[in-house]
């Protein structure tokens, strides 16, 4: 059984992470609205929107583990965050509806406050 205080380093951690997520996002949403995309700027979008994609929505997953070892954590947050990212892209291809940044907008509506309620309550 862990010790209080190793639970309270987890749950510290993973309300850190749930909020550099929230941030990732809201700096990726703001970088495509402001079509940032040549230079150093656009090397950073590419960066923060990547890391988004494939995290945020696992993140926002994974944190109704209770108690889970850190590795399962992160394995079905990177498993959840390429699952979400493929099934997206793979129903944009199909449709032929490409359009990244709809798609970017989609995916932190539906996982940005998901991040909020662990970055407040962090199991």
């Amino acid at each position: 059984m862990p010790s209080s205080a190793e639970l309270t380093r987890a749950r510290l951690a993973r309300r850190l992470v749930a909020i550099v997520l929230v941030a990732a996002g809201a700096t990726a949403c703001a970088m495509s609205l402001l079509d940032i995309g040549g230079g150093l700027l656009g090397q950073v979008r590419l960066v923060v929107t990547i890391g988004f994609l494939l995290l945020g929505p696992g993140w926002a997953a994974a944190g109704f583990l209770r108690r889970a070892p850190a590795a399962h954590v992160w394995l079905l947050t990177v498993g959840v965050g390429v699952a979400t990212t493929l099934l997206v892209g793979q129903v944009m291809v199909m449709t032929g509806t490409w359009r990244p940044a709809a798609a970017l907008y989609l995916v932190a509506l539906l996982s940005v406050p998901f991040l909020l309620r662990h970055a407040v309550v962090a199991q």
